[in-house]
């Protein structure tokens, strides 16, 4: 995300230590996370930000912290999903967190998120890599099965072309460079379009309607293993 964003972006990384855990796969795991999210949204334009990124694809907390802010709140899912679909009629996000894991609730998941933006008839297909979420991240990866990741990647989204009618893929983790290096349709990298678009709306002065998200009569603040401050 650092060698995508403009030169006087400043990026600021949030380690929620009281988050649920190191995924985000289901919804007792996102509802949960959702809680501290949105209360660090909030923080964050208590200290002077312009904008918050929700990086998770499932968007925990989303709705929440667009109720309580008045800074703009850009989620990964809404960012990827809209950037994909001015690049072609039918988009399929090819992701981990197979069936054998969490079977149906995933995909149950990311679908809700896909109806939220009312965009069910431009999706072609979600296509799950059956490793965990952690099993994409680059960081934590030995070069091998990284590898072995990016080609499970690139199989299931060479079918979501050829077998269920995509034009734009949407890449998750470190699949992206290796999908993009060897597929004939565009490739979308989720936490740069999630940048671009936020860099966007902060510098064209805009932020969510507050007819749509409209601020709570009284906002709470809520804690889960982080201590109210004194």
């Amino acid at each position: 995300m650092e060698t995508a964003k403009d030169p006087d972006t400043e990026i600021v990384y949030k380690d929620v230590l009281d988050a649920v855990g190191p995924h985000v796969e289901q919804y007792h795991e996102a509802d949960l996370a959702g809680i501290v999210y949105a209360r660090e949204a909030l923080k964050a334009e208590k200290d002077g930000f312009d904008g918050v990124m929700i990086v998770c694809f499932a968007e925990p907390g989303i709705i929440a912290a667009r109720e309580l802010c008045t800074i703009p709140v850009i989620g990964a899912h809404c960012a990827a999903i809209h950037v994909a679909s001015m690049l072609g009629n039918k988009f399929s996000i090819v992701i981990a967190g197979g069936d054998r894991i969490a079977g149906p609730h995933s995909r149950t998941m990311l679908m809700d998120c896909i109806r939220r933006y009312g965009m069910e008839s431009r999706l072609a297909s979600i296509r799950f890599i059956d490793v965990p979420p952690t099993g994409a991240n680059v960081a934590l990866l030995p070069e091998k099965d990284l590898k072995e990741f990016q080609e499970k990647a690139l199989e299931e989204a060479k079918k979501a072309i050829e077998e269920d009618g995509a034009e734009v893929i949407i890449a998750y983790g470190g699949s992206y460079p290796y999908l993009k290096e060897n597929l004939d349709v565009p490739v979308v990298s989720i936490p740069v379009a999630l940048l671009k678009m936020t860099e966007a709306i902060v510098r064209m002065g805009l932020t969510h309607s507050k007819k749509a998200y409209p601020k709570p009569r009284i906002p709470h603040t809520y804690y889960l293993s982080e201590k109210p401050p004194t």
